[in-house]
């Protein structure tokens, strides 16, 4: 087939066109942004957890549509899924921050906003006034480890709640590194944050009052994340290459999330919560305060194969 002149010169045009400056395929340009991503709030009450608004499950792509929904007092009621015992991954972790307490009366313009990041902080922290904080994403997981949503989840854990889940958070991922040596018959060794993405949380979040005399208050603490062993390993690792790459892609979704120093200044959405439409879901109930609360026992075989249910 011979080519006409005037597809050739018109071919000639769009090659001119295309032809890009070799100077903008240097790396100087690349920068990595944080990514707009739904949020879920750490809820200070009884039954402590994580509550995810309804227009949040609705940002994240929540799957499962019939959902027996909470409505909480916070600045004004929240209506979401509450989740007090749940499987997650932990993707990624901004450092530990410090910012101004959501106290627009006392503290006017500079409520909620960023202060400094804790390390280079904290001989000066007043925690009256000021939280310490670090932003998790998160995916969280239905009884066989599949994701309950498509796009991961920013909670926001502060003070007592950020410390307990920090060191119980730790703990797990040092045991789990454990076994997968003994499991694997290599030389124990510790794991950098992609691969402990890998590793299922299974926790149970229960309120704990903390504080002083009339100051004592309800936080939400890390009760218990189920420990790795030999046994259950394969349950609580998701090492296996098509779920790796499952996780790996997932990844993929945050590139910017590690950028501390813009993703702290972009401030916190749940910070300051607006008001939401109201439930379309008649089941939705109101949290309570209750002083007595039955304890939890936690039989690991059975926690690792239910489904939640009371």
């Amino acid at each position: 087939m011979v080519e006409s002149k005037t597809n050739k010169s018109k071919k000639a045009a769009i090659d001119s066109e295309l032809e890009i400056d070799e100077e903008l395929l240097d790396t100087q340009y690349n920068e990595a942004r944080p990514p707009s991503l739904p949020y879920g709030i750490v809820i200070n009450d009884r039954p402590a957890g994580i509550l995810i608004p309804e227009d949040q499950l609705e940002r994240a792509n929540w799957y499962q549509k019939e959902l027996d929904l909470t409505t909480v007092d916070l600045t004004e009621p929240v209506t979401g899924l509450l989740l007090d015992r749940v499987r997650l991954l932990v993707l990624a972790t901004t450092p530990e921050y410090v910012r101004w307490k959501n106290d627009e009366d006392n503290l006017g313009e500079k409520a909620g906003t960023l202060v400094a990041l804790y390390e280079e902080y904290r001989s000066k922290l007043n925690k009256k006034t000021q939280d310490v904080c670090s932003k998790h994403a998160m995916m969280f997981l239905d009884k066989n480890n599949q994701p309950l949503h498509e796009i991961p989840i920013v909670v926001t854990f502060k003070n007592v709640a950020l410390w307990s889940f920090k060191s119980a958070k730790e703990e797990h991922y040092r045991k789990l590194e454990k076994v997968f040596a003994q499991y694997t018959n290599q030389p124990y060794s510790n794991k950098n944050d992609k691969w402990r993405s890998l590793g299922v949380l299974y926790t149970k979040f229960k309120a704990v009052k903390e504080g002083k005399g009339s100051n004592k208050s309800f936080c939400c603490k890390t009760d218990r994340i189920v420990e790795p062993t030999i046994s259950n390993f394969s349950l609580l690792f998701l090492g296996k290459p098509e779920r790796k790459q499952q996780v790996w892609q997932i990844h993929e979704t945050i590139t910017g999330f590690e950028s501390s120093d813009k993703l702290l200044a972009a401030g916190d959405e749940d910070a300051s919560v607006e008001i939401l439409p109201p439930a379309s879901n008649p089941k939705t109930r109101k949290i309570e305060q209750i002083e007595d609360e039955d304890d939890f026992e936690l039989d690991e075989d059975d926690y690792l194969n239910d489904d939640f249910d009371d």
